[in-house]
């Protein structure tokens, strides 16, 4: 527990938490008052009660003008001659500077007594920084020396969050304090750069479009820190107007949100959170889309305080769409995301709890210290390096998933090919030993003796297992692609006729068909079709008993005219297929396993049909097995061109 202790004490001092002194501030008393018609002069303010303050000054949006008084000492800083002695050594007191932060306030005037006339100068982003008495990332304003403390007076006009910390420090001290803060606003302007490129390499690299809107964001973040730091006023050209730059801070505030938002938005995607949730999101990155509309015609506080806004309602949103992402729960093991549902919402309340200080800090609804001026660009360091944490463990376990994956596809790769390579093997071998067995079955056809005893029932053996031969050959050539249709217009009779002759007893086939019929197919395979058919309808009818083909034109619409051809016999012993099996492979109903067979026969009517682009159904009624198939015939001329056009 000591080093979360540690850690929370460290993080709580850096946003503000603990009280920091500026080691060389003359500044000994503070206190400010609001003028919210923005018309008093600084007589009339001067007869105003003021409300102390500490440090820094925040008030929020508003459009009311803010004063403060400011008690300077020039002994203030010096420490005294004699410890035990209550007074300071009679030194000449030093030429002080106030240096006035942050970095995009509209406008300062500053008020001393010993200047006549009262008015200093005036500082701010509505004045060009090249024009400045005091040139820096700060604004810095020379006050008179003078010997005895005094009161001088600032007045402040800012559309952006009327928060300020002033400083009067030693002129000689001031090159110490700006090569400081200039490191660190380098170091943080270094520190988001390195991001944006690490984040535009990783997308490259990757198509990684969740790290390319990171890469996005911390780009957004480094316009922003260029503004908030100072380094944009310092190196901003003389030729260009200073009304742009003060515009230009406004509108990088509103961006950075903006690319934020579409980070977050795009990144929760991926964890399948509630439609509704991240339709708020977008509703967000909406409201910045309109904010900066409301920059450019000219209404700065409206559009900044709905910025802040969204600041606020955007982390508990983003905090509920990780609580509530499906994505967990998904079946795939592959298909989980690389974090886990508690990093992702441990990332996300610390998220909160940043943005929450960022945001109530700049409305001044918490105590402001020094530290608060730069809380903005401590938020946006501490979330981008917590984001680039998870992102890139995130990469980390993508990476290993996809390395899975990989060596699971190469392994399934090998596994087929080497199924394919025995697949050929059995193609070969089915091949060989069809030949093989084809050629003595033919020879011992020829040289059987029709009259000696059994010769008929050997003939018919013989010919059970040319068919089984046959069929497994098909349905090689079918798997391999060998049986590819090539269509032409034929006569159907013809056809039908030859299939007939071939089956086994042509005799009991009785033919219902017009003899001036032409269709469009491959001849071959819808012999293979009919061949098919006819000889399982004289294997498993009823002995003895008509098998009837019958063929008809289909009444149907002229652009889709068809024909059907059915054939029906009465069962035999095996009985009735099953309707909801007769095409599948292998299937042979239980009473016809009496027989020889593959089951092959009607799963390759089934398929050619198919590929001839016809149809077959199986058709039964009370009294037969019928089998019915439909082609498409060919189209007249006429609308053979309207069809092709």
């Amino acid at each position: 527990m000591r080093w979360r202790t540690l850690v929370s004490v460290l993080l709580w001092s850096c946003l503000g938490g603990l009280p920091v002194a500026h080691a060389g501030d003359h500044i000994v008393e503070r206190s400010w008052f609001e003028d919210s018609t923005g018309q008093m002069t600084w007589t009339e303010v001067q007869q105003q009660a003021m409300q102390p303050f500490r440090e820094t000054l925040s008030r929020g949006y508003g459009t009311g003008v803010v004063w403060l008084r400011l008690r300077i000492d020039p002994h203030a800083s010096l420490a005294p001659a004699n410890p035990q002695a209550g007074f300071a050594p009679a030194t000449p007191p030093q030429e002080l500077v106030l240096r006035m932060r942050p970095a995009y306030l509209d406008e300062v005037v500053v008020f001393d007594p010993l200047v006549p006339g009262g008015q200093v100068g005036a500082v701010g982003d509505r004045f060009h920084p090249r024009l400045d008495v005091m040139q820096g990332a700060d604004f810095l304003m020379p006050i008179a020396r003078g010997n005895a403390p005094r009161d001088i007076w600032l007045r402040l006009d800012s559309t952006s969050t009327r928060q300020i910390h002033v400083a009067a420090v030693a002129r000689s001290e001031l090159a110490t304090l700006t090569l400081r803060q200039t490191l660190v606003a380098s170091l943080y302007i270094g520190v988001v750069l390195v991001l944006t490129v690490w984040g535009v390499a990783h997308s490259l690299l990757h198509r990684d479009g969740v790290m390319g809107a990171f890469a996005l964001m911390q780009f957004t973040a480094g316009l922003f820190g260029l503004s908030t730091t100072g380094i944009l006023r310092v190196f901003w050209p003389l030729a260009w107007s200073a009304q742009t730059l003060n515009m230009l801070g406004s509108v990088f505030a509103v961006v950075v949100v903006f690319g934020g938002l579409l980070f977050h938005w795009r990144f929760l995607r991926e964890f399948q959170p509630p439609r509704w949730a991240m339709n708020l999101l977008f509703a967000m990155l909406v409201l910045a889309v309109v904010n900066l509309a409301l920059l450019a015609s000219g209404h700065v506080i409206l559009a900044l305080q709905n910025n802040i806004l969204v600041i606020l309602l955007a982390p508990p949103v983003c905090l509920l769409c990780a609580a509530a992402g499906r994505a967990w729960a998904a079946a795939d093991g592959a298909a989980v995301p690389a974090l886990t549902r508690r990093v992702l919402v441990m990332f996300y309340l610390a998220f909160l709890v940043i943005m929450v200080l960022s945001a109530t800090t700049g409305l001044g609804w918490l105590p402001a210290t020094e530290w608060t001026i730069y809380i903005s660009q401590l938020q946006t360091l501490v979330s981008s390096v917590l984001l680039m944490v998870m992102l890139q463990y995130r990469a980390f376990v993508v990476g290993q998933q996809r390395q899975q994956a990989l060596l699971t596809l190469e392994k399934t790769t090998l596994q087929m090919a080497h199924e394919r390579h025995m697949r050929e093997d059995q193609e070969k071998l089915m091949a060989m030993l069809a030949h093989e067995i084809k050629t003595p079955l033919a020879t011992m056809h020829m040289r059987l003796d029709s009259e000696a005893k059994g010769g008929n029932a050997m003939r018919k053996a013989m010919r059970d297992m040319d068919g089984v031969i046959e069929r497994c050959l098909q349905a090689l050539q079918l798997n391999d692609g060998q049986l590819t249709p090539r269509l032409q217009v034929c006569d159907l009779a013809g056809i039908v006729q030859d299939a007939v002759s071939s089956c086994p007893q042509p005799e009991r086939v009785h033919l219902h068909l017009s003899a001036s019929l032409s269709v469009e197919t491959d001849p071959q395979l819808l012999y293979l079709v009919l061949s098919n058919l006819l000889e399982n309808a004289c294997k498993y009818s009823a002995p003895d008993t008509p098998i009837e083909l019958h063929g008809s034109v289909l009444e149907t619409a002229p652009a889709t005219p068809l024909v059907r051809l059915a054939l029906s016999n009465l069962p035999g012993p095996a009985g009735r297929p099953d309707a909801t099996q007769v095409f599948d492979k292998y299937y042979r109903a239980p009473q016809a396993q009496r027989q020889s067979g593959t089951g092959l026969g009607l799963y390759l009517v089934k398929s050619l049909m198919q590929a001839l682009g016809g149809e077959v159904a199986y058709h039964p009624d009370a009294v037969v097995v019928r089998f019915v198939l439909t082609l498409p015939l060919p189209l007249p001329l006429p609308l053979r061109s309207l069809s092709a056009q």
